[in-house]
């Protein structure tokens, strides 16, 4: 059904339902544009077996939960676009261990607590939106790098 292309472009298709767990079994995809459609429910797990993507964007959609853990294992991604969903729950601290990350979007969802402090120390980040829960103490840490 997926096939194996490295590229998988579907944004503004107005794509009802969850997000197949099945996408994980697609090794080679190095692209995956999901944004603007009314995908629901969770991220699957699976996306974090996407080890040669380097480009993730599921913003703009209905998606709920938390971020998966598994996405610590997206050791290619360059950007990752979370944006303007229902996603819940702390910002995990492994995203900070992304070691090709420039862009990371995260605002505009309903998460809770801080900014892991880590995230100060992720040296290729060239553009990081968070929602404003930051406490003041962590924004006067991340700015003086």
């Amino acid at each position: 059904m997926l096939g194996s292309s490295s590229e998988r472009d579907l944004m503004w298709n107005n794509i009802t339902g969850s997000i197949p767990t099945e996408i994980g079994n697609i090794a080679s995809l190095e692209l995956l544009l999901l944004n603007g459609n009314q995908f629901s429910g969770s991220l699957p797990d699976e996306i974090g077996l996407l080890t040669k993507l380097k480009r993730l964007q599921v913003d703009e959609n209905q998606l709920s939960g938390p971020i998966p853990i598994s996405f610590a294992n997206l050791t290619s991604v360059r950007h990752l676009h979370l944006n303007n969903n229902s996603f819940s729950g702390q910002i995990p601290s492994e995203l900070s261990k992304l070691p090709n990350i420039l862009h990371l979007l995260l605002d505009n969802n309903n998460f809770t607590g801080y900014l892991p402090p880590e995230f100060s120390n992720i040296s290729s980040l060239r553009i990081l939106y968070v929602p404003l829960i930051i406490s003041n103490n962590f924004i006067l840490y991340f700015w003086k790098l």
